[in-house]
């Protein structure tokens, strides 16, 4: 072992060599012997050494931290893991580590602790809380500190668990926490050591571990009277305690840091969240009501006080920690809502307000010290939403706007005064003294608060009508102020009232101006505010032509500004001012492309030479995507224009749409969709992307298999040649597919985007691709069986209809060779036939699930009788009856959602609408139907149409071919072929000519002969007089319920309908039309084979005014 503690010594040794091949071959070692019997343990062992040097010590902690992370209990089977025997070592010497180690060492030891506890406490460590018990007892302050620094990890451990799971802490509170409690009594009563600050450390990490054991909920061995109370006494006395001069850096920043202003820190913490979670008992669970009632009598006002007594040093220039204001005036916010705590507040709230709060809000020295030395600081910190969470002057506007939003009646005349009086102030003090002498401020703070308030002034009357006047008044002239800290509330200021409705246009077009003109400020963070604000404007301006001349101007300010900062604000903006301006927008559609894509690669380098993660510049990179995705579809009718931008996309295409674009890879495909469907042709470059996307589905990325699924529509639907040209897309589709349907390792809506996909290649490829029927109808007809969900189930037995109505005798082959043709049409009737109690469809609830199954019937009745197998034959009047039925509901579904459309509601799909659920509520088809009863309906997840709305915006464009071609005149014939009624029509018709295939069973016929395009208006018209044939066909017996042009028909007018087999003539039709051509005809229609299954015979039934079946 001493010779292995030796090597180890001189590889960690060169590892802090100068020489950097000596450097990287120590880095090799340790790398290659980093899982080797007992390394881990020799790396604590020099950790842990006293005679050690500092760096060499430190150097084995952070490797031995690192190894511990990584090797420990790593989540992959087959990852490399640490030896169970130097486990063992490492857990029995790793607590007495911790506790002899100096700081810099203690802080890495601490980190393992946290893996090693949260992956063997307790079962594979099951001595340790016995162990820190024991610590806790001794007066050896090293090894308590330690011992209440793991209880604490133990803590944090259950954190975020679920009740049932932090029982497994219930031993750790029982045996550690009453021993804390007296420890945290007696260290606070000792007043004559109040400067150690071991004691003070020791405080904290005690009121840090209380935080994490009641983090979710209180335990129940906390929350009895006696316990509760002691702990929540200490809490306050932290609070009031004064905090020790001596031993305080003198630098403010430095300050906080200090041990007992932590410790306050975390006190504060655990009572506000006690005041939120118990402060209110009406918000309580009915178990938690009476422990509310106690503290809401005997703690918030407590807190309160004290709360007030911490702040009230401010308005002297005493310190408090920025962490600390904030979250007193959180406490204080909460307490606005409570009756008792107001009440106790009210007196005192003109000097919170206007002395404590309002004072937070001004524009101070290391505000400015900040802006003067790092203005790009100055923006990350505003648009920074964790910033924003722990800064005091979030909090004390949070505070001020709540005061007038749930106590407005006496307060917000109060407030709105006060700021009036500092805008009346500043303006007397700049025309008496020049606008240098403005107390800026002061004034900075009041356009904060006015905007701040923006949600109150827009609803209260009396306040909403001065707005206008008040901007122009007060926040206008401060465009033009010498303060730049002004110039940027007035822009922020500005937009955020850009919205409300301008008596005066002019008002909106000089703040507007006043906000452009911002945009060439010499300082940056006035430049970023008014980019904000300027989308605001942008976005409510009713009139763009006036924008028209200056957008020029402000792209060229975008395209600086964006080089200098990295804002997703600044992105957002652009993107509104895109879709605003619109096609106006093409003669910069290539530059602003080209910049987004450099600003994207400048983000992206950034993110990769910064340690840490930096969620605004991953924002700033999602929105740059997104901003080009917003230029594509500005252009859409502009084809031309895609063949341009493409070249500088490609790049970032390429790269991110491998792994290393996981963050951003929704919006990488939404891009890949534009360009796949709106440009003149499907390029070269774009098919190269094919292998890639199907490369990331095959290896990590089959959660975005939904996303693909729309660009690989497009290129199979629009570069339909280029996919054939080449038998391998054929194979990737199929392999794909394939893998994902068969495989038991993917849920099944993971599973949804494949069969979509095979029909994308059934339907765009017809008669075009035999070869790839068999492998379809093999892969859908194996999973089958196997389905748990009814919508898989759906899109599976769809690809047997879509292959029928690609070829039929082909299909019908495949299924008889396998022995599957019984399975495949006996499992789709019997979805098709299936209905909840109220009658509802089980399956295929969508518009287009109807049409692809009723075309598929329809292809099925087509086929000639030699390739129709005896079984299908036999049962051709059940698939017609079916068809029938189908084509009914079809028919209402269109009805209603048309309906539906000219009431306002607009769905999402290109190939129909929604259902109706049980009551008549709409529910929209995409998200699966919500009426049924059946305890078995699930909800749907989104399909094609949502698919295709992501990427072509279906709102703009109307109804959707299905088979993704053009809207070219000479497509039309095809488009009728694929209308299912027509389709049915022609079946029919052919029908007529083979004996064997029975009309139209029993149906309701609804039959509009005048809607729609002349092709289907003759289809439908067609079909009526078919019904109205020659008696042997049609008996006058078999109808009821006629209605001509909304006019029902009486029974007394039809002396036929009194029996006999008089056939049904469409003249009769016409003359109850009044002689014209009949527009609209519902009728109830029974066909021979209805009595034969009732059991009645035809003369048996008479249809009579009133009757029943």
């Amino acid at each position: 072992m001493a010779t292995q503690i030796d090597q180890v010594v001189q590889v960690l040794q060169a590892t802090l060599s100068a020489d950097e091949h000596t450097r990287h071959q120590a880095e090799q070692y340790l790398t290659q012997h980093a899982y080797a019997k007992s390394h881990v343990v020799v790396l604590m062992q020099v950790a842990t050494a006293p005679q050690a040097d500092a760096s060499m010590r430190q150097s084995a902690t952070i490797n031995l931290k690192n190894l511990i992370a990584k090797g420990w209990d790593p989540r992959r089977e087959d990852a490399a893991r640490l030896h169970e025997e130097d486990k063992a070592t490492v857990r029995a010497n790793v607590l007495e580590a911790l506790i002899q180690s100096p700081e810099i060492v203690r802080s890495q030891l601490n980190e393992c602790v946290k893996v090693i506890a949260n992956a063997d406490f307790p079962e594979r460590w099951p001595n340790l809380l016995e162990t820190l018990v024991g610590y806790l007892a001794t007066d050896d302050v090293p090894r308590v500190y330690g011992a209440v620094t793991v209880i604490s990890v133990l803590c944090r451990k259950y954190e975020y668990k679920d009740k049932d799971e932090r029982l497994a802490l219930t031993p750790v509170i029982n045996a550690a926490f009453p021993r804390l409690l007296q420890m945290l009594q007696s260290l606070l009563a000792m007043e004559d050591k109040r400067e150690d600050a071991q004691l003070a450390l020791l405080v904290k990490a005690i009121v840090k571990t209380y935080w994490s054991a009641t983090y979710l909920d209180i335990p129940d061995a906390l929350m009895r009277g006696d316990v509760y109370g002691a702990w929540i006494q200490c809490m306050h006395a932290i609070i009031v305690m004064p905090v020790p001069e001596r031993g305080q850096p003198a630098d403010p920043a430095e300050r906080k840091h200090f041990p007992w202003w932590k410790a306050k820190k975390w006190a504060l913490h655990v009572a506000n969240r006690m005041f939120q979670r118990y402060g209110n008992p009406k918000q309580c669970k009915p178990e938690h009501k009476p422990f509310a009632e106690a503290f809401k009598r005997d703690c918030s006002c407590a807190f309160l006080e004290s709360y007030v007594r911490l702040l009230s040093v401010l308005p002297a220039g005493g310190f408090l920690p920025d962490r600390i204001i904030n979250l007193a005036l959180q406490y204080l916010t909460t307490a606005l809502t409570g009756s008792n705590t107001y009440k106790m507040m009210r007196p005192l709230l003109d000097d919170i307000v206007f002395q404590i709060a309002f004072p937070q809000l001004c524009h101070n020295a290391a505000d400015q010290e900040l802006w003067d030395t790092d203005p790009n600081e100055v923006v990350r910190k505003g648009y920074d939403i964790i910033e924003e969470m722990y800064s005091p002057r979030t909090a004390a506007v949070n505070f001020i706007v709540e005061l007038c939003r749930c106590r407005s009646k006496e307060n917000l005349p109060k407030v709105m005064g006060f700021m009036m009086q500092i805008f009346a102030r500043c303006a007397e003090a700049t025309r008496a003294n020049g606008p240098a002498a403005t107390p800026h401020p002061e004034l900075g703070a009041a356009l904060h608060a006015i905007g701040s308030l923006q949600d109150k002034l827009k609803s209260t009357t009396g306040y909403k009508e001065q707005i206008e006047p008040m901007l122009m008044a007060h926040v206008a002239p401060c465009f033009a102020s010498p303060f730049p800290h002004v110039r940027a509330k007035a822009c922020w200021c500005a937009g955020v009232y850009a919205e409300i409705e301008f008596q005066n246009p002019a008002n909106f077009l000089a703040l507007f101006g006043g906000v452009v003109a911002a945009l060439k400020d010499d300082q940056l963070p006035v430049k970023v505010d008014a980019t904000t604000a300027l989308g605001s404007f942008v976005e409510a301006a009713e009139d763009i032509e006036q924008l028209k001349p200056i957008l020029p101007q402000l792209l060229d300010e975008f395209f600086k500004l964006m080089n200098e900062v990295e804002s997703e604000d600044l992105v957002f903006t652009l993107e509104t001012i895109v879709e605003k301006f619109g096609e106006d927008i093409a003669p910069y559609a290539l530059g602003l492309a080209q910049n987004l894509a450099a600003a994207f690669w400048k983000l992206t380098n950034s993110q990769d030479d910064k340690d840490d993660d930096d969620m605004n510049g991953a924002l700033a990179c999602v929105g740059c995507l997104r901003a080009i995705a917003t230029i594509l579809e500005s252009i859409s009718t502009l084809p031309h224009l895609y063949g341009q931008i493409e070249p500088t996309l490609m790049p970032i295409l390429r790269k991110m749409l491998t792994q290393e674009g996981y963050d951003v890879y929704e919006e990488i495909l939404e891009i890949c969709s534009y360009i796949t469907y709106y440009s003149p042709t499907v390029t070269p470059a774009m098919w190269e992307l094919w292998p890639i996307m199907f490369d990331a589905l095959e290896s990590w990325g089959i959660q975005y298999f939904e996303n693909v699924l729309v660009p690989l529509d497009n290129y199979i639907s629009r570069g339909t040649e280029h996919f054939l040209a080449a038998p391998r897309y054929r194979d990737d589709v199929l392999r794909l597919c394939g893998t994902v349907i068969l495989a038991n390792e993917f849920p099944e809506p993971e599973c949804i985007p494949a069969p979509k996909l095979m029909e994308c290649v059934l339907q765009n490829c017809r008669g075009r691709v035999d070869d790839v029927v068999p492998g379809y109808l093999a892969v859908a007809l194996e999973r089958l069986p196997r389905c748990k969900g009814k919508y898989l189930k759906d899109l599976l037995i769809q690809v047997v209809a879509n292959c029928l109505y690609y070829d039929a005798p082909l299909t019908l082959r495949t299924l008889e060779k396998n022995g599957k043709t019984n399975d495949a049409l006996s499992a789709w009737f019997a979805m098709l036939s299936a209905r909840t109690p109220n009658g509802k469809r089980k399956h295929h609830k969508r518009e287009h699930d109807k049409k692809v199954c009723a075309l598929g019937l329809t292809a099925l009745l087509r086929a000639p009788a030699e390739a129709m197998p005896p079984a299908v034959a036999q049962g051709l009047g059940s698939i017609t009856s079916v068809l029938v039925a189908l084509l009914d509901d079809l028919k209402t579904q269109m009805t209603e959602r048309k309906e539906m459309e000219e009431n306002g509601y607009r769905g999402h799909g290109f190939w129909g609408g929604g259902d109706t659920d049980d009551e008549g509520e709409y529910v929209d088809e995409d998200l699966g139907d919500g009426g049924d009863d059946d305890p078995e309906d699930e909800k749907e997840p989104l399909d094609e149409e949502a698919l295709r709305a992501l990427a072509m915006k279906a709102r703009k464009f109307g109804q959707f071919d299905p088979r993704g071609g053009d809207d070219d005149d000479d497509d039309d014939e095809t488009r009728v072929e694929d209308d299912p009624v027509v389709a049915a029509e022609r079946a029919w018709n052919e029908a007529q000519k083979t004996p064997e295939i029975p009309s139209p069973m029993s149906m309701h016929y609804a039959l509009d002969l005048i809607e729609g395009p002349p092709e289907e208006a003759a289809a439908r018209a067609s079909i009526a007089k078919q019904i109205f044939a020659a008696a042997s066909r049609t008996p006058w017996r078999s109808i009821r319920n006629l209605r001509v042009n909304g006019v029902a028909i009486d029974d007394d007018d039809v002396p036929a309908l009194s029996g006999g087999d008089e056939g049904a003539g469409w003249d009769f039709v016409e003359s109850a039309a009044g002689g014209t051509s009949p527009a609209f005809l519902e009728l109830d229609f029974f066909g021979p084979d209805v009595f034969e299954r009732l059991k009645i015979e035809p003369h048996q039934m008479r249809f009579t005014k009133g009757d029943e079946e």
